[in-house]
């Protein structure tokens, strides 16, 4: 089970940084711009919504709190380097 999980978290990274370098040639994030770091900050933050969620045992809470949080990561990785 662990390595399916690895197996499947390394494809959704790879999935990410894809993504990333196509924003990147569009303009929409700086050219420069870490995209395995910031594939792995998106991967660690939907982890964390989750762990939380699960945690207080109210899971609705989880889209109002993703949508703040991912507000906050696309400004990060938005800003000029």
């Amino acid at each position: 089970m662990k390595r399916e999980v690895r197996t499947l978290l390394q494809a959704y990274r790879k999935l990410l940084m894809s993504l990333l370098g196509a924003a990147a040639e569009r303009g929409e994030v700086p050219a420069d711009l870490d995209k395995e770091a910031a594939a792995t900050l998106f991967v660690g933050i939907v982890q964390g919504l989750v762990m939380q969620s699960m945690l207080s045992g109210k899971p609705a809470t989880l889209t109002a709190q993703a949508d703040r949080a991912f507000a906050i990561y696309l400004r990060g990785i938005c800003e000029a380097s």
